[in-house]
């Protein structure tokens, strides 16, 4: 096993900023205790205003601020921190989904697991047994980032991991590492990254991925919209197309777009349904997008679920914008 290396990667510093910001705040460290300490016990921990985060490991849940996901993963932060303590001294590293989870890194829902904390122990170590934790032995020693605390692999070696992940669903998980904020990588960082573990299992498939792997994506959700049409034989936008509309002096940019034909494809999660300052905002930016001319396709979760009509909607604008676009 690999020693935990106390060295900040350059891209280190994202992962940090990640860790530490939204409810990272709610929950340090420090306040864990373990029973094996004798100061916090299954005996006394409700009396002295602590939870119970796995067996034998108490500390304080973060409060929930009302955003699911992030809420979620808060609570799923406390007791990955709770299984780090108990095992602190075993040489123990995330792995897989909980690696990639615990970066932030969103994951198609068939592929999340909120409930189990999956941990890499050394191939002559003892293997946990804890729930929730489910225990791997190390078979390559990995690459550990020593983040905020907490021990995760390269996150590329992690996306091998997802073994039972399509080659679109490795896209999305792929596309999260380039994200638009706050980026855990750099495309030749994870092509760097897979030419170093050529011939481990998994990275056939991944290089295949790599392929359709965009930077600047601001969600899942982009990349499958992005996906669902390529698929389908249309052209590839370009992912958070930058526009200027000169007519209002700002610039935007759109998750989706063809610049040439003016066509943007935006992705509506409708996460500001309640928030009507939010809407408004959007509104005014889709009615100043088309002052310029632009053609706005807004796509839902639901629509994406009815992928023809999306097909159909983008071929038939591209069809006029091209039509438009000879005649002149």
């Amino acid at each position: 096993m690999a020693k935990l290396s106390t060295d900040l990667l350059p891209t280190l510093i994202e992962v940090v900023q990640i860790c530490q910001s939204g409810y990272m705040n709610d929950f340090l460290p420090s306040t864990i205790r373990l029973a094996r300490d004798g100061k916090v016990t299954h005996r006394n921990f409700v009396h002295l205003g602590y939870e119970r985060l796995i067996r034998g490991v108490y500390g304080h849940l973060p409060t929930d601020k009302g955003d699911r996901w992030e809420s979620q993963r808060a609570t799923f932060l406390a007791r990955v921190y709770a299984v780090i303590a108990a095992y602190k001294d075993r040489g123990v590293v995330l792995f897989g989904v909980t690696a990639l989870e615990a970066m932030g890194v969103a994951l198609p829902s068939r592929l999340e697991d909120w409930d189990t904390c999956h941990i890499l122990v050394p191939s002559d170590g003892i293997r946990p047994i804890r729930k929730p934790v489910v225990a791997h032995r190390c078979v390559y020693p990995p690459t550990v980032w020593n983040c905020w605390g907490l021990p995760i692999p390269h996150p590329v070696e992690q996306w091998l991991q997802l073994r039972g992940a399509t080659i679109d669903e490795l896209v999305e998980v792929g596309d999260g590492f380039l994200r638009r904020k706050d980026p855990l990588l750099t495309v030749d960082e994870m092509r760097v990254k897979l030419a170093e573990l050529s011939g481990r299992p998994g990275v056939k498939k991944a290089t295949a991925a790599m392929k359709l792997v965009r930077p600047n994506t601001d969600s899942l959700y982009e990349t499958r919209t992005r996906l669902l049409l390529v698929r389908a034989g249309l052209p590839e936008p370009v992912v958070n197309l930058k526009v200027y509309c000169p007519s209002r002096g700002k610039t935007f940019h759109v998750d989706l777009g063809y610049e040439k034909e003016k066509i943007a494809v935006e992705y509506d999660g409708a996460v500001h349904v309640s928030n009507r300052t939010q809407m408004e905002i959007d509104a005014k930016r889709r009615r100043i997008l088309q002052d310029e001319g632009w053609m706005v396709i807004t796509v839902t979760a639901d629509q994406l679920a009815a992928a023809q009509d999306v097909i159909c909607s983008v071929e038939n604008a591209l069809v006029l914008r091209r039509t438009a676009l000879k005649s002149r």
